[in-house]
């Protein structure tokens, strides 16, 4: 609700945390995914991480998301608008999550991690989040997780979604 979805910054976040927390992302695979990643079925969106911390031979894995009950919160309708106004300024490929101009103008360069963590702290101060100047991009990692795990989702399952090696205990740490 403290996003501005008239204006690009407030679309591209909009999608940026939402897409975070479905697949349970690094925010170096949010700064590293390209348009050419996405690839939107009649199911929902499937995601290509091309590589990341526990993928060191850049072997890549894909990450399935279905639609969500609510569209603010859906990653597929999310991310569809996110691209479609990529395609709208001409932007059919490169990265997904690209700078913005303070007058609002898209970039041809991608945000990089450290853009995509100070987003997360700005917007969490932006929607009055307590103790916000402590957040960061890990909590979308962390928040897909925990809320599954909520659900009752096995935690082998939660473990192949965010790309966490079965044998790991890792997963474990994330479920909060």
């Amino acid at each position: 609700d403290a996003l501005d979805t008239a204006t690009l910054a407030g679309l591209r976040d909009r999608a940026l945390l939402v897409l975070g927390f479905a697949m349970m992302g690094r925010r170096s695979e949010l700064a590293a995914l390209r348009i050419e990643d996405l690839t939107f079925t009649e199911d929902g969106l499937t995601v290509l991480v091309r590589a990341s911390k526990t993928d060191q031979n850049s072997a890549g894995a894909m990450v399935h998301l279905p639609y969500g009950s609510h569209a603010s919160t859906c990653p597929v309708r999310t991310v569809r608008a996110w691209t479609a106004v990529l395609e709208d300024n001409d932007f059919t490929s490169g990265p997904v999550f690209r700078r913005i101009t303070r007058h609002g103008h898209l970039q041809e360069g991608g945000m990089s991690g450290a853009a995509v963590n100070e987003r997360v702290r700005v917007l969490a101060k932006r929607a009055g989040v307590k103790g916000a100047e402590k957040f960061t991009a890990h909590g979308l990692r962390a928040g897909g997780p925990t809320e599954a795990a909520r659900r009752g989702v096995p935690v082998s399952h939660i473990a192949q979604h965010g790309r966490w090696s079965s044998a790991s205990p890792v997963v474990h740490e994330y479920v909060r």
